[in-house]
């Protein structure tokens, strides 16, 4: 099995885990909702991941009601457009907010490293603040500048997750992709 598939699929596998449960437990959408949801993520994942130009390991998606939200920093503009016209002919989706950020250059392996490490930081600070919906907020960083994305249910959980990933040490800028669900 290649690496690119391997993870692809271990994306499909941890989505179907956390995002779903939470939103049942929140009774924020029907079961059947949900797979719906989990069904048309893992055909554009899927999708992504055969296309020449886009790099699926760089690309989050978020699902919420058949609308799609695809967060993360790619290399081109050209993966960015391609990247949001998979998405709008993946079979099910009835809209796209991409909010694909350029990547200003490569990163060392260092670089790398303290992003992922800033990522789990306020993927922490978000567990830990109870007015903030962790598990809906997808995490993305760059150099110090971190994107929180996907879906919660008020101006005061977006808020509250704001100000959890400002008040993490290392992070330079927050760009807003939270949507407040309808």
């Amino acid at each position: 099995m290649n690496s690119k598939f391997a993870y692809v699929l271990s994306v499909i596998l941890m989505m179907g885990a956390a995002v779903p449960l939470q939103a049942l437990a929140d009774n924020e959408r029907t079961a059947g909702q949900v797979v719906d949801d989990m069904g048309i993520a893992a055909k554009l994942k899927t999708a992504l991941a055969s296309d020449p130009l886009t790099d699926a390991i760089k690309i989050d998606i978020e699902v919420d009601q058949d609308k799609v939200q695809l967060n993360g920093f790619v290399d081109t503009e050209a993966e960015r457009t391609r990247a949001g016209e998979i998405a709008s002919t993946t079979e099910g989706v009835t809209s796209v907010t991409n909010n694909l950020r350029l990547q200003p250059h490569d990163r060392t392996t260092g670089e790398y490293v303290d992003d992922k490490t800033l990522v789990a930081e306020v993927k922490a600070a978000l567990a830990s603040d109870p007015n903030a919906p962790a598990l809906t907020i997808d995490v993305e960083a760059d150099h110090g500048v971190v994107s929180l994305g996907g879906h919660v249910n008020s101006e005061a959980e977006r808020a509250a997750a704001l100000e959890a990933a400002r008040r993490v040490a290392g992070v330079q800028k927050v760009i807003d992709n939270l949507d407040i669900q309808s």
